[in-house]
């Protein structure tokens, strides 16, 4: 495996922010309705439906 030369950070890390759950419900929200592709996931699932029936032996 090819060993990555990457940046080591030295500063300290931001605070991290948690969200409540009224704030989190609200970026999954907004997160839906700008990045969703509602035509693009019912294809998928058209697509991925089993159609072979299986039965164990």
């Amino acid at each position: 495996m090819k060993k990555l030369n990457l940046p080591v950070i030295r500063e300290n890390l931001p605070p991290s922010k948690s969200l409540s759950m009224d704030d989190y419900v609200e970026f999954i929200k907004l997160h839906r309705k700008y990045t969703f592709d509602r035509k693009a996931h019912e294809d998928w699932g058209k697509r991925s439906v089993v159609i072979v029936p299986f039965v164990l032996k």
